[in-house]
Order: structure tokens, then sequence, then C-alpha cells
């Protein structure tokens, strides 16, 4: 069943300020109406439209505002995110959108899934992802998809062991001096 309400509010996905939309009676009734987002229709709501655009046109402002400045601040950005990966340079899992959302939490940004645009990758190497900030500012980011520190220091240090024992193996010098074993029963 639906309802017809006023919006004094843009709703994403359902409409702007002012106009009068039919949406799903649980959907206004426990959200739109309680936070004020949108009225039932009435003489004295349509009266009320022009204030709402006014508070709405304000309310935008300072978003876009708010936008600029986070825009501002990531433009420069490159993230760098660790990640298990063998010799070859293939990662042992992937690395997807949370493992971007937390390297933007380290470097104090906080972002949701649905404003990370990032397709999951496989290799060591360097990718782009896009921050949707809204439909209308979108900011591209370096991703840096590196081997994890602590793995890269025990791989190294299990290549120095490997060529440490090789330099204190005897080297053969491959004729045929190879004895055979004592006791061996060719001689009966």
């Amino acid at each position: 069943m639906a309802l017809e309400i006023l919006l004094r509010r843009n709703i994403d996905g359902v409409g702007s300020v002012g106009e009068i939309v039919k949406v799903k009676n649980g959907y206004a009734r426990n959200y739109l109406l309680p936070h004020g987002y949108a009225a039932i229709v009435t003489p004295d709501a349509l009266l009320r439209v022009k204030q709402d655009k006014e508070i709405e046109a304000g309310r935008q402002d300072r978003l876009a505002a708010k936008r600029a400045g986070i825009a501002a601040r990531l433009k420069d950005l490159t993230l760098t995110v660790e990640a298990r990966a063998g010799q070859d340079g293939h990662l042992y899992g992937s690395v997807g959108i949370r493992q971007v959302i937390a390297a933007f939490a380290m470097a104090e940004f906080q972002f949701v899934d649905r404003q990370i645009r990032f397709e999951a990758v496989r290799e060591l190497g360097e990718y782009e992802c896009t921050v949707v900030l809204a439909e209308d500012t979108q900011v591209p980011i370096k991703v840096w998809v590196v081997q994890d520190a602590a793995e890269a220091a025990a791989d190294a240090a299990d290549a120095a062991d490997v060529a440490r024992a090789d330099a204190e193996r005897p080297a053969h010098a491959g004729g045929g001096d190879a004895q055979a074993p004592e006791g061996d029963l060719l001689d009966a």
C-alpha cells in the first residue's frame, strides 16, 4: 500500500523538496515522517514548502562546502595496502573494498562501502579507486598493493638462510670418486 507524502528534504531515489510522492507505508511511517524528512499532504504543509526549500538549499550549500574540503584533502592522497603474496606477485586471496576502507581509516578518512568504487585485485601493483562523495563529486585515488612487510622480511631471511647453507655445503668435483659403502654385498 502506498502513502502520498510531501517531501521536506531531498531524498536520493525518492525526490526533492516540495514534491508530492507515493512511497510505501512503512517507509513513510517508520523513517520519513519521524525524522521530519516528509509530511502528510495538508494545506498547512503545502504552505511550508517555500520555507523548506530555503532550509534545504542552505543545507545543500553546507554539504557542498564540506564535500569540497574533503575532495581537496583527498586530491593528492595515495593509499598503500599490504597483502600476502607469492614470489610471482600473485596475492594469496584478494584486495577489495574492505581493505581499501581500512587504508582510508589509517589515513584518517571514514567512508562506507557504497562510497568506494574498487574492483577486487589479485596481483601486486598500482590501481585506482574512486571515492564518491556525491553524484557530482567523485575523486580518483591511487592504491598501491604491496607485499606485506613482515612477510617480505621473513622471505628475505629465508632466502639468506638458503644462500648461507649453499655456501657452507662442500662442492663435489663430480668425478667417479664415490665410494661404495662398507659391507657391500657385491663382494660375495
